[in-house]
């Protein structure tokens, strides 16, 4: 008789039986198919571990093998986990002895099942169409029958292993979703099982095993090259498709390792208490918890593997081995140490005990000088201050005290800029300081050397004014050997101004159209230009003829140096056509009539900068930086 399909019944009344390790209660099961839904399987697998164990087996390949049913039954130890399970799964008005007839029906259908349905024999490359044509059954004895043919085909396989190596050499051949199904569970039913871990692992100690696993899960790094066979198989098949059922059971089984009285560092000759191996145990264990969470912050496998990595540290980290964990560290080591137990799944007391640790540093009357004191040479001290505040930044401290406590070490750095006069070569210099000084600032900057807030404010106050003044562009930039060098110089230079805000305007990529009708004041224009570095300077004899330029090829325009009297089309009237298609392009005006009501026809019209002839070529060039960095900010 076939059993009613389980998601067509209602579902059985929940179990008020005791939770196991991971926190869930066994299924109750009052009807054969119950032992073949997924939480059925699970208490299948749970009590029936030690056998199953034994002789390499999961709760599917049980549940679809009448000669693997018969040696259960014959086992010693068959009666008391029946005992057990009855006891496990008992609810209100069951009987005693209710789960023995139970189990005799599976035996009896599994044998008259496969009697009318042989599973058969197939090659790897077959199973594809083989699983299609099993699961046309339909329902509940589709999927039992595909079952079965898996638990035949895998049946040659004297270990875990080479079951999973099976396994996964048929889930080589499709992507069919329904054909991987039964694939995938039967792999997180080996791997949920702690001999099927070691078997697949090959026995790999504590630390490696941890980090095979982590890897399957996080998808973080590629699978080491001397990893298991079966794991670099798992990992390539939990690349190509979503495997949520198997990569569940990972995390479980991750868990289940975690619980282990493994470690994983152990205390060297020279470290008497053993404060060195605490600390490396629980950097690896921060290392772990920033591995298994997404970008929100949720773990894999959810608050339980929070849990598991709680339980860990729970026996490092309380209040009385805080200090002890720090103990032997310089200043910043402290820090760091701190800031990274503050990011680990803590208990609220050890997560507490970690924070005001923390937060005693920063209220002690020498904590600027504590920590300056961390470094010799003053770029490391810069360095090492903007560490403190990015650690600050992301740490776990409340939003306001973040803000605030940030603020504190701008205002370290910002006092260490002027009292060891660090920008004052650039701020002081009467004439352009040498470029390499300008260079130095600029490494800073790209390494992150600033803080965010008054520091980095009048960082950019220098670095935005020095570094596109024509000597140093020309020293950096137009002295490159070639231009693959000055595209990488200039990458690098954009790269490392916009840490601290500042655009940078690489000039020998931008193209000018200059416009006047006479000859000399277009000439001049021309010449400073070049002399600037611009990569391509065009010229027209009036307004007219830039009219024509422009609507030819309009887009390919960087910045527009324009006369305002000129015949046929003066400046303001070509201002107005360029406007009508080019609001964003750069246009600078050029006049002997500095009015103000010339100054606000221009305006009105968007000018982006106005230049009173006559005027020096440094005048010209602080215009023209000034009406294309205006753009660069935009963008």
């Amino acid at each position: 008789m076939e059993p009613p399909r389980h998601d067509d019944r209602t579902e059985p009344i929940p179990s008020a039986a005791p939770e196991d390790a991971e926190g869930t209660a066994p299924a109750v099961c009052r009807e054969p198919a119950d032992f073949y839904a997924p939480a059925g399987r699970d208490s299948v697998g749970r009590f029936c571990r030690r056998f199953l164990d034994e002789n390499a087996l999961t709760a599917t390949e049980l549940l679809h093998h009448p000669r693997h049913q018969t040696s259960l039954s014959n086992t010693a130890t068959f009666v008391a986990i029946l005992t057990q399970a009855e006891r496990a799964m008992e609810r209100p008005g069951g009987q005693k002895g209710a789960l023995t007839p139970l189990v005799n029906e599976i035996a009896r259908l599994t044998r008259e099942r496969l009697k009318e349905n042989p599973p058969p024999d197939f090659l790897p490359d077959a199973y594809p169409g083989t699983a299609a044509e099993l699961l046309s059954n339909g329902g509940f004895l589709g999927r039992f029958l595909l079952d079965a043919a898996i638990t035949q085909h895998i049946a040659a396989g004297r270990s875990f292993a080479e079951k999973a190596e099976s396994l996964l050499e048929l889930a080589a051949t499709t992507g069919h979703p329904d054909a991987l199904v039964p694939l995938e569970r039967l792999l997180g039913e080996i791997v949920l099982s702690d001999s099927g871990t070691a078997s697949c692992a090959r026995d790999a100690p504590f630390v490696t095993l941890i980090d095979l696993i982590v890897t399957l899960i996080a998808a973080d790094r590629p699978m080491p090259e001397d990893a298991p066979p079966v794991f670099r198989g798992l990992d390539a098949l939990m690349r190509r498709v979503q495997m949520p059922v198997l990569r569940e059971s990972l995390t479980a089984a991750f868990r289940r390792e975690m619980a282990k009285p493994a470690c994983f560092t152990i205390a060297s000759a020279g470290d008497m208490f053993g404060i060195e191996a605490v600390q490396r145990e629980i950097l690896a264990l921060s290392d772990l918890s920033a591995r298994l969470r997404d970008r929100e912050g949720n773990y894999a496998g959810g608050a339980r593997t929070e849990a598991a990595l709680q339980r860990r540290t729970a026996l490092l980290v309380n209040e009385d081995t805080v200090p002890e964990i720090t103990r032997g560290r310089n200043f910043m080591q402290k820090l760091r140490i701190l800031f990274v137990l503050q990011k680990m799944p803590l208990s609220p007391t050890a997560a507490k005990a970690v924070t005001d640790y923390l937060k005693s540093f920063f209220d002690s009357r020498d904590f600027a000088g504590r920590l300056l004191d961390c470094w010799k040479d003053r770029n490391e001290k810069l360095k090492g201050v903007a560490e403190v505040q990015r650690m600050v930044q992301s740490s776990a401290f409340p939003e306001e005290e973040r803000e605030f406590l940030a603020g504190q070490i701008d205002d370290i750095q910002n006092a260490f800029l002027r009292t060891q006069r660090v920008l004052a070569p650039l701020i002081q210099a009467k004439d352009d300081p040498p470029a390499d000084t300008v260079l130095d600032i600029v490494r800073l900057a790209g390494e992150g050397a600033f803080c965010n807030g008054k520091s980095r404010l009048a960082v950019a106050r220098v670095l935005y004014r020095h570094c596109h003044r024509p000597r140093f562009v020309r020293h950096v930039l137009l002295n490159a050997p070639g231009p693959k060098e000055r595209a990488a110089r200039a990458g690098w230079l954009r790269q490392s101004l916009a840490m601290v805000g500042v655009p940078f305007l690489d000039l020998s990529t931008q193209r000018v159209l200059v416009v006047d009708d006479e000859d000399g004041p277009r000439a001049f224009v021309t010449s400073v230009l070049r002399e600037l570095g611009i990569g391509r300077v065009d010229t027209a004899v009036d307004g007219q003829d830039a009219l024509d330029r422009f609507q030819a090829d309009g887009a390919a325009y960087d910045l527009i140096v324009c006369d305002w009297m000129m015949p046929r089309l003066s400046g303001l009237d070509l201002l107005k056509h360029v406007r009508e298609t080019r609001s964003d392009l750069p246009f600078l005006m050029v006049t002997a009539l500095a009015t103000l009501e010339a100054v606000k026809k221009a305006l009105a019209h968007h000018v982006s900068g106005y230049i009173a002839k006559p005027f020096t070529p440094d005048q010209l060039e602080e215009k023209v930086f000034l009406v294309m960095a205006q753009k660069g900010i935009g963008e």
